[in-house]
């Protein structure tokens, strides 16, 4: 397993600060989610020439902005997110990413919304998400489906219920546990983990009040990572940590700081 610090630490601008950091500190345990935004050229060809001189462990978070993973079939949408994943896959392939980030929707729904509606959508973003599944697999990449969050009142494109029946129903797929959604969400992360546990390659590390998608510091919110870390450590201990707290500037000493923290409580 790695520590994985996120390039949004920096913002989309920070990019290759972030990186070169990371890549100074020589840690073979320590390494950076480069996030494969592909709808501004001028940042795919930053992190081309980023990745062309890194040598610390590296991740990709899949594009984002721009796509909907729960778009129509034959549709442009749908055309122009198989295209953003392939460039995505080939890159991660080429430099030899651990592993790639997928969102199933950047969606969500007034709470008037018709289950119907929501169940048309959400039966699209699995069939895309399964899509993807099958391209990772072409290019030899992991491919993690990451749980999402629903802000206030609003619907979600997959309940937690739903999100586990995803799983379920498609026993090859891999998982990222985002702590922050689950936060959000009431997902129990303890029992998902030892149901799931083999599956879990990944977490994206942040917090919140439990309430709202504030990417806060681990230290600053209503979820307890010195309580999870035993679990963490039982059913997912080869998992990979991603340090994912964009909203949040942290300097190098306290990025520092957090990194030794994550060693000493779920490294040991």
């Amino acid at each position: 397993m790695a520590i994985f610090v996120s390039s949004l630490i920096r913002s989309m601008d920070g990019m290759e600060g972030i990186a070169t950091w990371v890549d100074q500190l020589r840690d073979p345990q320590v390494g950076v989610e480069l996030i494969a935004f592909t709808h501004d050229e001028a940042y795919w060809e930053r992190l081309e020439k980023t990745l062309q001189g890194l040598t610390c462990p590296r991740t990709f978070h899949g594009p984002y902005v721009g796509t909907e993973g729960a778009c129509s079939p034959d549709s442009p949408e749908q055309a122009h997110l198989f295209a953003s994943y392939r460039r995505t896959f080939y890159l991660a392939e080429r430099y030899r990413a651990a592993h790639v980030v997928y969102h199933f929707t950047q969606t969500t729904f007034a709470a008037d919304t018709a289950a119907p509606v929501i169940d048309k959508r959400r039966h699209q973003a699995e069939a895309n998400a399964l899509a993807i599944q099958a391209l990772a697999d072409e290019y030899g990449v992991t491919v993690l489906f990451e749980n999402l969050p629903c802000p206030g009142t609003r619907l979600p494109l997959h309940t937690n219920a739903q999100y586990m029946a995803f799983l379920d129903a498609n026993p090859a797929t891999r998982t990222i546990i985002d702590i922050g959604h689950a936060n959000m969400n009431g997902l129990d992360v303890a029992s998902f983990i030892e149901r799931y546990g083999p599956r879990v390659e990944s977490y994206h590390f942040h917090n919140n009040d439990g309430e709202r998608d504030q990417h806060k510091d681990i230290f600053e919110g209503t979820f307890d990572y010195n309580a999870f870390a035993p679990a963490f450590r039982r059913h997912t201990p080869r998992a990979d940590i991603v340090e994912y707290e964009p909203h949040v500037q942290l300097s190098g000493a306290e990025l520092l700081a957090r990194v030794d923290y994550l060693k000493r409580v779920y490294l040991a």
